[in-house]
């Protein structure tokens, strides 16, 4: 059946239908900007509640509290409102429909939150049904990324989605592991010893460190006014913190140092690989002539935050030679401060 030659090939009809004819938008991506403010408003007010339970040191606390506040609540929440608004931005993809994000982002924020109120109060089984929310809420978020990329027009950043989908994999490990924690499986034997710095490994480095360092790939480029172009050490990156992280993570679970050690310094090269891939940024930077301040404000702060990842990741290193797998090989007083402060809020 011949085509008919008033109707545009269906390559451009779907180019406009994403935009690009200004003339005639079909796309309305108001109810995606709606699901990203949220996810960043919740975030931050996760990241404000765990400073306030921090600082006052409610109900006796500790540290777990505040941490699991700020990385599994308000980390988890932004990167489950923005991963996916990077993928089909990158991809020139439709994005999901509004009620399945808002679906994401509710069941991260509630599960993390119920977790939170139920595990210090010995409510195990409520504390697992917030766990499954919470797991829930990363499937949903890894379909809303990668689902609707797929169609897309624009250019595939295999490297960037890669990254992705290994951070979500090991967010989801370590949600299976807190899991076996809460019902108590993970107690026998003491094997928490080695799967709570394993669980640890897995969140902080694995899941919401490789996101950020992903999601840098194209974003610092962006801000300093350069390319993004694709470079060797983008392989290092995603393959030594992706893969590093559950290895070391297996090492702990194992109670073996080496295999522990060798994760990590696979970590560290990562980390060094995304240093390398902002300093390649800096030679073809734009000169920003609007809004100079609020740059200089941005490219500090990002340029600071690749400083801290790098301090971060050589610390804990540098504790796993020195201790080993044993419990002080992983200490909260060494990591909250460059990887979670200095590297995660900050970025």
């Amino acid at each position: 059946m011949a085509s008919n030659p008033r109707l545009p090939p269906p390559a451009v009809s779907q180019l406009i239908s994403l935009g690009g004819n200004a003339g005639q938008p079909r796309v309305d991506r108001a109810a995606e900007r709606r699901v990203v403010l949220a996810g960043i408003v919740g975030a931050a007010g996760f990241v404000a509640v765990a400073a306030i339970v921090f600082l006052t040191g409610f109900a006796g606390s500790g540290t777990w509290l505040p941490l699991h506040l700020a990385l599994a609540g308000g980390a988890g929440l932004a990167i489950a409102a923005l991963v996916p608004h990077f993928t089909i931005s990158l991809a020139g993809a439709h994005p999901a429909p509004g009620r399945i994000r808002f679906a994401g982002l509710a069941l991260i924020a509630g599960g993390a939150a119920t977790v939170a109120v139920a595990f210090p109060g010995g409510l195990t089984l409520v504390a697992l049904v917030g766990a499954s929310a919470y797991l829930a809420g990363i499937v949903t978020s890894a379909a809303t990324a990668f689902i609707p990329a797929r169609a897309g027009l624009g250019r595939r950043f295999g490297v960037v989605e890669a990254a992705y989908a290994l951070a979500l994999g090991n967010a989801a490990i370590a949600v299976g592991l807190a899991m076996l924690r809460l019902g108590d499986v993970a107690t026998i034997g003491g094997a928490w010893l080695g799967l709570k710095p394993a669980h640890a490994w897995l969140n902080l480095v694995g899941f919401v460190s490789l996101v950020v360092a992903a999601t840098l790939i194209h974003l610092y480029p962006t801000v300093v006014g350069s390319r993004i172009q694709s470079r060797p050490a983008l392989l290092v990156l995603v393959a030594g913190v992706g893969f590093g992280a559950p290895i070391t993570a297996l090492g702990y679970a194992m109670a073996w140092a080496p295999i522990a050690q060798a994760g990590a310094f696979s970590v560290l090269a990562g980390a060094a690989a995304l240093g390398l891939t902002a300093i390649g940024a800096w030679p073809g930077r734009g000169r920003w002539t609007t809004d100079p301040a609020w740059h200089r404000l941005t490219i500090g702060h990002l340029s600071a935050a690749i400083g801290w990842f790098g301090v971060g990741t050589a610390i804990l290193a540098v504790d796993l030679v020195v201790y080993g797998v044993q419990p002080a090989g992983w200490s909260v007083q060494h990591t909250i401060g460059p990887l979670a402060i200095g590297w995660v809020m900050q970025a």
